[in-house]
């Protein structure tokens, strides 16, 4: 009964941590924000006003048949690591991985997420964080 429990809890943590995002710093970050304030957009052309990046965002790949929640949470957790660097909007794209046979092996389809944080130009004179 012990080891049961103990295996759910570590299956649990396992979850956890494979939905960990990778952040890349290609601007000056900002104070944060809280994370509702953060627009969100699926391209550029949505946007409304001239900006920069400042933080590009990878997922980990979740399975396309039944990651649909999992993908949720990760653009959830891109929307909050935007907010942490100071960024006005982020602007996320749902991309597939290829399936099939791959050496010889059927690969299942996938899915990640690639995030753009932004800052707006005319936002972009407040003080930077240190």
């Amino acid at each position: 009964m012990r080891s049961a429990v103990l295996v759910t809890a570590l299956l649990a943590l396992c979850a956890c941590a494979s939905l960990k995002l990778d952040v890349i710093q290609v601007g000056p970050w900002f104070s944060p924000r809280d994370w509702r304030e953060v627009e969100v957009f699926s391209s550029r052309e949505e946007t409304r006003a001239p900006w920069g990046g400042i933080g590009i965002i990878h997922s980990p790949r979740v399975s396309a048949e039944t990651g649909q929640a999992e993908l949720e949470k990760l653009k959830l957790q891109a929307r909050k690591s935007a907010a942490s660097m100071g960024a006005d909007a982020v602007i996320i794209a749902v991309d597939s991985v290829e399936s099939g046979p791959q050496m010889g092996v059927y690969q299942e389809p996938e899915l990640y997420i690639s995030a753009l944080a932004i800052k707006y130009v005319t936002s972009a004179s407040t003080p930077t964080a240190k």
